[in-house]
């Protein structure tokens, strides 16, 4: 397994342009204040947060020792649900460096409380997590409907957690919304296994067509790829179908802790590596900055 080959940072083309991490989670030292609340039908993603969780200073000094410039904290579910407490605290205290994207609750109940977040600056987007959530089954679901509404009405970036199965829901959100620029956690966790062509993850490719959709080209994704190939062809094959500039990159730090953040970094860099130097930078920063005006 070849995960762990990148030892030294590449070379970052234009070092003026910024490096933003856009899927990194944070979780408090202070856990009176600011409670753990795992929901109980995500059981098996509980080990994370309690084995290696990362506080948001403890994340901005990893993000300073491996050349990052901003990061979009993105609310952890699996550990606080739809108590955003944290995520919007750890912002707020960082604004130059960090902007967060929350989770609430479907239905109405869950749009109102949409409307009470998004008074906040640093709140810049709401993340639909439609994978083992009672309140949220399904994106095209009834009870997402409210809260889509809601975001859309207030500018709100849509971030869609779903599983592949799941990606026809997307396509049907992404026709109901097309002016509206939406962002794929994960890459919708596809197949990336059977070599440099991709056949599991035709489903995904499928989804080229809608120009409103961005791609988080996360960490996890990448060590599945280096696992028996090169990282590489997976982006440049995201590159050639959606086009570079709607691929976003992120570390899933610290969910995805099986090296040492800067190690995730490196992966990151050499991922898109053959990639033009403009489209190198656009993955690594200038389309999150795009996406989230507030870090620019």
């Amino acid at each position: 397994m070849g995960m762990h080959r990148f030892c030294q940072t590449p070379r970052v083309p234009g070092s003026a342009v910024p490096v933003v991490d856009t899927h990194t989670h944070v979780i408090a030292a202070d856990e009176a204040r600011f409670p753990l609340r795992p929901p109980a039908g995500l059981a098996h993603f509980q080990a994370w947060f309690r084995d290696a969780p990362v506080t948001v200073d403890g994340l901005l000094a990893e993000m300073d020792g491996a050349g990052v410039d901003q990061a979009v904290l993105v609310q952890a579910y699996s550990a606080y649900g739809s108590d955003n407490g944290y995520v919007t605290a750890g912002a707020r205290a960082h604004p130059d460096r960090s902007t967060s994207v929350v989770v609430v609750d479907g239905g109405t109940g869950g749009a109102a409380a949409l409307r009470g977040l998004a008074e906040q600056p640093e709140v810049t987007g709401v993340r639909l997590f439609a994978i083992g959530n009672p309140s949220l089954p399904g994106l095209d679901d009834e009870l997402a409907i409210p809260v889509w509404e809601t975001a859309v009405a207030l500018e709100l970036r849509v971030v869609v957690t779903i599983l592949a199965p799941q990606l026809p829901e997307l396509r049907t959100m992404l026709a109901r919304y097309p002016d509206s620029l939406i962002v794929l956690d994960h890459c919708g966790f596809p197949d990336v296994t059977g070599g440099a062509a991709f056949p599991g993850a035709a489903g995904l490719f499928e989804l080229a067509a809608s120009p409103n959709l961005h791609l988080k080209v996360s960490s996890h994704l990448l060590e599945l790829v280096d696992a028996e190939g090169d990282p590489r062809d997976f982006v440049d094959r995201l590159a050639t179908e959606f086009g570079a500039e709607r691929l976003l990159w992120g570390s899933d730090y610290p969910q995805t802790h099986d090296r040492p953040y800067r190690a995730l970094v490196d992966l990151g860099r050499h991922a898109c590596s053959r990639l033009p130097d403009d489209a190198q930078r656009a993955f690594l920063g200038g389309n999150a900055r795009r996406l989230w005006p507030a870090l620019a």
